[in-house]
């Protein structure tokens, strides 16, 4: 073994050892600090912060710690043991040297700016090889984006170049992940005066997609390697996110400003609960994993006041979230392809077509539905989509929650 800038080379394996474990994030938002910057804390990792924005990483560099709120225990942790790398692109010599070392990484950027990261995640994989580093890297991608790992693969591939593509297949791993930790929007009063400090939920597991991971995955505190992966996405998207949008849709048709004021409405509390059910058998027959408690505990955090979270933040985007495969239509689909019934959620796309803060508000159902590309799958089947134009029009026509939800049942 000889000495290399303070760390150990091993001739044998061709790794550097660190003396501390070191953990790239690559964005410093609410999911990378309110969430991965905990677990690579409280499993002993060092953690550098790469984010183009200045302000924040002149701050974690200060301020070298910053803390974490949850508001369901009103308690909280303080996070240690990081710094910041300006993520900027005159700055690509300290983001691929950070990246070279290090032993786990993830991104928390956002679905739209993944394609603005490969190139500095490349350069860095390539300096990784030629420092001899050839220990396996994985990367977690925190993004709310099916197949994040498929296209950061290809992304990073087109500039990584012949000399290093072997290594890069054998040796460099993207795993997607499921976040279920609900981070809300950041106000000012629950900064508290401190722009650093993150109020989320205390739920912290996450799962990762085990069979897309190179070599031996570390031990890190409520990070699970699973398989099949696939269960982990449908669960998230047809449970969590389904589950949420009934809360949302029916809570604006309330008038609800919140999602625990809806997840507190009996009846929207209870068409959220048999929806989500409908969604747990469909996806038991597929994959033959039972509920286990994650409905209930679900519909417990949606009722979390101290969180915070909108209506008009989880049912934006009618386009994407009535899409054929995502959460309603989704599971819409999944529950008829399995015998289950459909008529909880039927009640929540009208609802949807009907929600008042998206671009595509006001717009006829049908209109929304082929906007957002699920009218053909629909339409199949004509008398779900007349129970959905029924409650499309009991909704317009201004019927109580309680009757909607009554007669959804």
């Amino acid at each position: 073994m000889v000495p290399c800038g303070g760390k150990i080379f091993t001739r044998e394996c061709g790794r550097y050892m660190n003396m501390q474990k070191q953990a790239v994030i690559y964005g410093g938002g609410n999911i990378g600090r309110g969430f991965i910057g905990q677990l690579f804390y409280e499993s002993g990792y060092e953690t550098a912060f790469i984010d183009v924005n200045k302000e924040l990483i002149d701050l974690i560099n200060a301020k070298k710690e910053y803390p974490v709120r949850f508001s369901d225990t009103d308690s909280g942790t303080i996070i240690k043991n990081i710094r910041g790398i300006n993520g900027s692109s005159e700055n690509l010599n300290e983001i691929s040297d950070v990246i070279s070392k290090a032993d786990i990484m993830a991104t928390a950027v956002g679905a739209n700016i993944l394609k603005f990261i490969m190139k500095p995640v490349a350069e860095g994989i390539k300096r990784r090889f030629c420092g001899n580093n050839f220990t396996p890297l994985d990367i977690i991608l925190c993004e709310n984006l099916i197949g994040a790992d498929k296209i950061m693969r290809e992304g990073v591939a087109e500039h990584i170049g012949a000399d290093f593509f072997d290594l890069y297949n054998e040796k460099i791993g993207f795993a997607g992940a499921s976040v279920g930790r609900m981070v809300p929007i950041q106000t000012d009063a629950m900064k508290a005066g401190n722009p650093l400090q993150i109020v989320t939920e205390s739920y912290k597991d996450l799962y990762v997609d085990k069979d897309a991971l190179k070599g031996v995955f570390p031990k890190i505190k409520n990070i699970t390697a699973y398989s099949p992966f696939e269960y982990i996405i449908s669960r998230k998207l047809f449970i969590h996110n389904m589950g949420h949008a009934v809360c949302a849709y029916l809570g604006d048709i309330a008038g609800y400003e919140y999602i625990w004021q809806a997840a507190g409405d009996p009846y929207i509390n209870g068409i959220a609960k048999k929806a989500m059910e409908c969604s747990a058998l469909a996806l038991q027959k597929i994959y033959g994993e039972p509920d286990c408690g994650y409905i209930s505990d679900l519909l417990r955090r949606f009722a979390n006041k101290a969180l915070g979270d909108t209506a008009g933040r989880v049912g934006n985007d009618l386009k994407r979230k009535l899409a054929p495969n995502d959460r309603l239509a989704g599971a819409y689909k999944i529950c008829l392809e399995n015998d289950i019934p459909v008529n909880y959620i039927c009640c929540t796309i009208a609802a949807a077509a009907n929600f008042r803060g998206d671009p595509l508000s006001g717009k006829p159902l049908e209109f929304i539905l082929k906007e957002a590309g699920s009218y053909d799958m629909i339409s199949k089947n004509p008398d779900n989509l007349a129970l959905i134009l029924k409650y499309d029009k009991a909704i317009k026509s201004g019927a109580s929650i309680r009757q909607i939800c009554i007669d959804s049942g």
